[in-house]
This record gives structure tokens, sequence and C-alpha cells, in this order.
């Protein structure tokens, strides 16, 4: 559950407690002993809460549940609060004199030190006296002192040249299968039909999505069809989604602002006097009439064109298929099983220097059913233990879930494995809860995001800088098999990949309620709400009603949504608390954006905007800026130099031709994708940044010159 991501957040406030800001402010506040208070009740808590998180996962104790929904939400407004002061302190060090009162005066509405002052302290006060109660609270709960290793999150930095994420690029155990399906497709019985469709099915984890991919990529089959492509079928009711995926596949054409008629129209046009392989994977819904429907649009096709159609239900496989009998994907055999799991856990050697180890291993895949994504995501976790005790004790708490392990349940497998990951790497697999299911994102984007929900833990300059960590986070998810379906550049640098189902069940679990994927009407939001995805292609018109109950939210992704002005003013005057912010269809950006004073991550690509208001350069905390493909827009604010801890800068694709002067002075930028020779800055303003990555350098004759 969410919970377990406490203890990340009760260590970021203990951190910033111990930061300067907090030196200097003990004493000016009149807050010393309640900060001192503070931090004492927060180390005590901290301590206690994975047992409480524990308790509350296996007995379901409404006491606790109420007990750690508190807690959370008290740490929200503390962590808001002590931001607030760190930004307050960074200000003061960079400015003097007036200049300083009056930047305060802009973001923190009160030039007069005497009155801050006391206003940060009765602050400190009333959450020093809730956080007393709540602890108070948990003497009555008897929860152990839990202590937790947070050594393997320094590993991931420390060996980062060896934690690459291990390849298994054969598919174990499926030749026989694959080749009955090619048989099926070239079967002559079906040639004289003009589309037929062969049914997949099989049960969550079976790999059903890679088996297909085994089938549609062999050089047979590719060679028969005229045209072969493939979909993802979002788990929607929603007719024209579905339609405008299969188009997107077919045509590789937008359809966000396509009409149903011109989607049915294209679809035709896309398959017309083809013979063409359509895979659709991971079909759920079993409407017959729906299915017809798109059956008709194919019938444009040449004979001999084939539908092959993944599933988990028996019942849309009755539905689709038109061959005599769905084909029933089955588990793997014993062997085939080990095999998969030698392959993923043992390093090279290890299993003939250590037969004990080899014996764990093979009580271990015992449990795990036969099933492959079971199997690998427990051997791509055993391959980081070396020892005999690690594989013994994880061993034993599989056994323990044993009898929760089911035939077509493999929940508890993973989630085992989520348990083992570190405690900084759990916030960020939850985090992609946010996403929905199939959604491939790139590792850029969600490091970025995580740096802006500050989920990367702070190491040593030496080691590397925040983002390099966070790469690491991502691989070690990727290792572990919490992430497929790679996609990479020649150089092997990730582009993007995506989640299994089963993984995206479990991220939604264990975020408990914190994220929501909103693709249609009718969504119901809660107060426990952090971060929520908007992503249907619909109108945002006004905030609704009900989101409003979620005053924690530090995540708000709008770019499937079209967003009037009026209701962009009105999400940031009652979401200040917010992280991230991305829209791609706005076409005025306020001035009062520069309320959100713990913006981290702000996305405008895509948005017809012209101009971005002077209140951006008031974000002190933002990382990352990106209006790459903003078409419309003339130029940057001047005060752009201004944002001391801007680290990412997106801007290709723009129409201006001149970057804001002094751009030099923006020492913390670290990625760049296009810098302007002008008139206000000369290649030589690229000796003064720290950038790495690539950069495209476009030159604009300077008027006056030759």
């Amino acid at each position: 559950m969410a919970e377990s991501i406490l203890f990340d957040i009760i260590g970021k406030v203990l951190v910033s407690l111990g930061q300067s800001a907090y030196k200097v402010g003990k004493s000016y506040w009149g807050a010393r002993h309640d900060l001192e208070k503070l931090e004492d009740s927060l180390r005590f808590i901290r301590a206690r809460v994975h047992d409480a998180e524990q308790r509350h996962e296996d007995d379901s104790s409404e006491v606790i549940k109420e007990w750690l929904g508190r807690l959370r939400q008290l740490l929200y407004c503390a962590d808001d609060l002590f931001d607030d002061v760190c930004t307050i302190n960074c200000r003061k060090q960079r400015a003097s004199g007036s200049k300083f009162a009056e930047q305060v005066r802009t973001v923190f509405s009160s030039s007069n030190p005497v009155i801050f002052n006391r206003k940060m302290a009765k602050k400190i006060k009333s959450i020093r006296k809730e956080l007393n109660d709540i602890k108070s609270k948990m003497d009555g709960l008897n929860l152990r002192v839990c202590l937790t290793d947070r050594d393997p999150v320094s590993r991931l930095v420390l060996e980062r040249e060896t934690i690459s994420y291990v390849k298994v690029d054969s598919v174990v155990g499926r030749e026989s299968d694959k080749n009955k399906i090619i048989d099926m497709l070239f079967d002559p019985k079906y040639a004289e039909e003009i589309v037929s469709v062969i049914p997949i099915v099989g049960f969550g984890g079976l790999g059903k999505t890679t088996f297909a991919q085994l089938v549609f990529n062999d050089e047979r089959v590719q060679k028969h069809f005229d045209l072969a492509k493939w979909a993802c079928v979002p788990e929607v009711n929603d007719h024209k989604e579905v339609l405008g995926k299969i188009l997107k596949a077919l045509s590789d054409t937008s359809y966000n602002d396509l009409s149903m008629e011109q989607i049915q129209s294209r679809i035709r046009v896309a398959v017309k006097e083809k013979k063409f392989l359509l895979v659709l994977d991971d079909i759920w819904d079993d409407s017959r009439d729906k299915w017809l429907d798109l059956i008709s649009l194919l019938q444009c096709g040449n004979r001999g064109s084939k539908i092959v159609v993944t599933t988990r239900s028996d019942v849309v496989a009755s539905v689709v298929g038109t061959v005599p009998e769905a084909y029933k994907l089955g588990l793997l055999t014993p062997e085939e099983s080990w095999n998969l799991f030698r392959m993923l856990a043992f390093r090279e050697g290890q299993e003939e220097c250590n037969p004990t180890l080899a014996q764990i291993g093979k009580e271990i895949i015992q449990n795990c059913g036969n099933v492959p994504l079971a199997i690998r995501v427990v051997g791509s976790l055993l391959y980081s233990k070396h020892s005999e005790k690690e594989w013994e004790l994880f061993r034993d708490a599989l056994l323990s879930k044993a009898k929760l392990i089911d035939l077509g349940n493999i929940m508890p497998v993973l989630k085992l494995s989520y348990d083992y990951l570190p405690s900084a790497l759990k916030q960020c697999f939850a985090y992609c809860s946010l996403f929905p299911k199939d959604y491939q994102f790139t590792k850029t984007e969600l490091v970025r995001l995580w740096m802006a929900q500050g989920y990367v833990e702070p190491v040593e300059e030496s080691l590397g800088m925040e983002e390099d960590v966070a790469d690491q986070y991502f691989l070690e998810l990727l290792r572990r098999n919490f992430f497929q379906d790679v996609k990479e550049y020649d150089t092997d640098d990730i582009i993007r990949c995506k989640m299994h189902d089963l993984v995206h069940d479990l991220a939604q679990h264990v975020a408990g309620g914190e994220s929501i994927v909103v693709e249609g009407t009718g969504a119901q939001f809660t107060n426990r709400l952090v971060h929520a995805n908007f992503c249907a292609g619909k109108m945002l018109n006004e905030v609704p009603q009900s989101l409003l109950v979620a005053r924690n939210l530090r995540s708000l992704l709008l770019k499937g949504f079209s967003t009037s002005t009026s209701t962009i003013k009105e999400l940031i005057l009652k979401f200040g608390s917010l992280r991230a912010l991305e829209s791609s269809r706005i076409d005025i950006v306020p001035d009062s954006i520069g309320r959100l004073r713990h913006l981290r991550h702000l996305n405008l690509s895509y948005s017809p905007i012209e101009y971005l208001p002077s209140g951006i350069t008031r974000l002190d905390n933002l990382i990352t800026l990106d209006v790459n493909y903003c078409k419309k827009l003339k130029e940057l604010p001047r005060g752009l130099i201004e944002l001391t801890n801007l680290r990412h800068l997106g801007i290709l694709n723009c129409p201006f031709t001149d970057m804001p002067l002094d751009f030099g002075k923006m020492k913390s930028l670290r990625e760049l994708n296009r810098f302007i020779i002008g008139q206000n800055n000369g290649l030589d303003v690229l000796a003064d940044l720290h950038l790495r990555g690539m950069l495209r350098i476009e030159y604009y004759r300077i008027k006056g010159n030759t």
C-alpha cells in the first residue's frame, strides 16, 4: 500500500530539518523547541511505520488505516511547509536588501519578517501538536521497530557499470506453439475467407503478448502478408478509441481530431486490396456488435487476411474467433521453467560453482506455478542476491504465501518481489500507476517526473548527478522485469518501454489510491489522491468539483485534454502543492502560474501558446521546462535566467530565433536540446554551461552583420 512510501516521506522531511535553513530558522522563528520535538517524533514514528503498513496489509485493520491516513496527510503538509522554508533560504542567499524583500513579497505575500516569523512558528507548532497526537495514538497499536536496510539504493549508484539489465531475447519453450499458429495462418482451408480470426487465450502472465510477437516477427509470416501490423487495444468501453488505436497501427495516423466516420473510412483505405495480418493484443470487450462492425471495415482487404487476438477471456475468444477452436496457451513445463529461471537468476558459472544455490532455486521455482512472468520477476530479483542465506530467506517468504498462489494468480509472487525493492524504488514504481495500461513511457519523462516528486535520493557529487541516480533506478526496475517491451537506439540507450498488465495492477495496488488515470467522465476522486492523469482527449471546461477534495495533489497531467485558460487559473488557485504540471492543449498560460512555488516540472509541449508569462520566472524550484513543438511560441521570457534550479530545457521546433540575454548564467542547466546563436548570445556562451547529451545548434544572421 501507499503507506510503505511514508518511510521515505518522513526521511525527506528529516533531511529538510537538517539543512542550514532550519539551523538558522530555529532561532529567528522562535520555534527551536517545536522543531526539536518534531524531529524526535518523526524519528520515533519512522522506525515503526513499516510494521504499521505490514499489519494493515495482513489484517486490514481500520484503526491502523485511519492512523496511517492521518500521518500521511500531515507529512504532505509538513513537506510543503519545509519546502517553502528552503525556497526562502535559497532566495536569501542569492539576493539582498530590498530586492530580497520584493521577491519574498511576490511569492509569500508578506514582506514583514516579524509577521512571517510568527506565521512560520505558528505553523510549525500546529504540525508538532498534530504529530504528538498521532504519536500518542500509536502507543495503543503496539508497533514494533523495523530497521530498514538503505544500502541497496547506494549500491545502484556504486555499481552502475554492472547493473545494466539482463537481456533474455530468446523465448523459452514456445517453439512448438509458434509453429502451430503459423500453420493456422498459412492453412489453405482459410484462404478463401477475406478475414479469419485466430484467438490466443490464457490467463495473465503466461506470455501471450511475447508469444504473439514471436509469431508476428517470424520471417515467414512477414513475407506472407502485404501488410502486417500490431495494435494494443485499450481496456476501455469506447469503440471510437479502440478503432482509433487500430487506425494508428495500420497507417500511423493520429485520430484524436477525427470523427468516427473518418476513422472508419481511413481503416478501409488502409487495408484495401491488401492481404493483411493484424494482431490485436489484450482484447477485453466481448460485444459482438462492436466486433462485427470492425470486421465489416476490414472486408476491403484481400482474401487470406488474418487477425490474431490475444485475450484472457474465453468469452471474448468465442465471440471473435472464426477458427473451430481458440488456441489455449499453456504453462511452461518444469524443465522450461527451470531453464528460464537459470538464464535470469545466475551469473556466469554461479550455478556450477554453488549446487546448494541451484537446489534452493529449484525449490523457489516450484512456487512460481510455471508461469513465465512470475519466473522472470523472481529470477531477476535473485540475480542481485549472492548468498545462500538471501536465497533461503526469499524461498521461505515465498513458501509463506504458497496458499495464496493458485492457477492463474501470481499476484502474491509479484507483490513479494515488490516488497524486496529498496524503499526509494518502491515509490518510483508506485508512481508508474499514473500512466494507463499499455502506455509506452520514455525513460526521460519518467526520470524527470521522479525528480520533480523528490524521489531520487541525494548522493555524493563524485558518484554522479541526480539524473544518473534516477537512471539507475529506472534500470534496476527494468532489470527486475517490472518494465518490458524495451525499444532502444542503436547505441543501446533505452527510448521507451511499458508495464505488463499484471505489473500495472500491482502498481495500482501499492499506490493505495494515490494515483488515478481519468479516461472519461464520472471519475471519483478522494482526499487520498496525490497524482492525476487526464488522458482521454476530451475538453476540460471546468475543474471537477469532486477533485477539490484532493488537497495534496502533486501531479496533474492534462496532455490528453484541451484545457481552457479559466480552468488552468482555477487549477493553479486550488492546487498549490503541485510538483508536476503537463498540458499540451492550452492557448494561454496565465501569469498566476508563478503561484505554484513547489512546481518542479512544467511540460507545455505541442501547445499553441505564443508567449510564456513573466510568472514563469517566479518558479524558483522549477527543474524541467518543456516547450518542444510549441510552433507559435515567439520567445522565451527575459527573466528565464532567474530560474537557478532549472536543469532541463526543451525548445525543439519553436519559431523564436534567439536565446534570452545572459543565457550563460544558467549554471544548473544540464540538458538543452537546442541552442540559438543570435543577437543575445554567441557560441562562447556554451563554455559557461555544464551540459550533457545531444545539442542542436542553430545560427541566425544578426541584423547589420554580413
